[in-house]
Parts: C-alpha cells; sequence; structure tokens
C-alpha cells in the first residue's frame, strides 16, 4: 500500500485538506528511535547540501513506509547505495515511525523549496534521487523546527508487515 485510500483522489489522501485526518510520519530505523524516544524529540537535520539551507524534519503522508527513509550503505569498494525496505529493517534494528497532525509540518516541499534556501540544483538531484527510489516527494511535509514528545500522536515500530503501536 502506498497511502491511504480517498475515494476522491485514489493516489492518496492530501493530510492538509480539512476532510483527510489521518497522520504525517516520520519514518526511521528502529535503532534511531529508540535515541528518538531518549531525546524527547525529532531534531532538524540538513540534507547537507549548503550552510545556507534550513535544517528540516521531514515527514510523509505515505501510509506504509517512505523509500527515502531507506539507509544509505557503504559497499567494501567505498561505494554508497541505499538499502531498500527489507534490508533497512535487518541492519537498522527494525522499523519505525512517529505520527504528526498535519499541522507540526506545515510545509510541503514546494514551500521546503521556496523557504529553505536549497539549491536549485540541489533540490532538482534530490527530487530526481528520490523519484528513483519510488519515493514521491509530493507526499513530503517539513518543519524547520525540532519536533517534541507532546507534538507525537502515535509512535509505532513495523512488526511482520503490520504497525504496531511502541511504549519504548
Amino acid at each position: 500500500m502506498t497511502g491511504a485510500f480517498c475515494p476522491k483522489r485514489p493516489f492518496g489522501c492530501n493530510p492538509h485538506e480539512e476532510n483527510d485526518v489521518q497522520l504525517l510520519w516520520y519514518y526511521t530505523t528502529g535503532r534511531k528511535l529508540s535515541e528518538i524516544i531518549e531525546l524527547g524529540e525529532i531534531r532538524v537535520g540538513s540534507l547537507g547540501t549548503s550552510k545556507k539551507e534550513k535544517a528540516a524534519v521531514w515527514f510523509s503522508a505515505n501510509q506504509d513506509w517512505d523509500p527515502a527513509a531507506n539507509e544509505p550503505w557503504q559497499a567494501p569498494d567505498g561505494s554508497v547505495q541505499r538499502l531498500n525496505k527489507d534490508q533497512t529493517f535487518v541492519l537498522g534494528g527494525g522499523l519505525g515511525r512517529i505520527g504528526v497532525a498535519a499541522e507540526v509540518a506545515p510545509h510541503d516541499w514546494k514551500a521546503f523549496k521556496s523557504l529553505s534556501g536549497i539549491s536549485s540544483k540541489a533540490a532538482k538531484e534530490l527530487y530526481n534521487s528520490a523519484i528513483q527510489a519510488g519515493s514521491r516527494p509530493g507526499q513530503w511535509f517539513a518543519s524547520f523546527e525540532n519536533v517534541p514528545r507532546p507534538k507525537w500522536q502515535a509512535v509505532e515500530m513495523m512488526e511482520g508487515a503490520t504497525w504496531v503501536g511502541f511504549s519504548g
């Protein structure tokens, strides 16, 4: 499944529309989820493209998993490749996610590009890389502020093929 089904929008719901009540998800590995829970907040991070770019926390409207969250892996020859979901699950100590209301991450991909300071070249490279990985930047939403625990509405871990509540 690649997002929630909405009868009027067969490619998924837009969480920023009034009638859609789904959560936005911060996808991560199980190991990193434990660290985030211990910190008590999801911290902004830079995409590493420029010091002028605002750091952000990225969320996805994809209700299953966003392929952009798959971990990078360095091969013995030094090349870096992106793992798939199953490989990320195994090497990352499981898959985790934190759900928030849409107002926590109010900036869609278009707004992020104009507000963040990312260069056009870097934005295009990120977009193309995401599409190649199977991600949909139209489902991405960003916050330019850390997201503390009180704003979290759900914390879950993947068990088998199902997301289940996680208490830490």
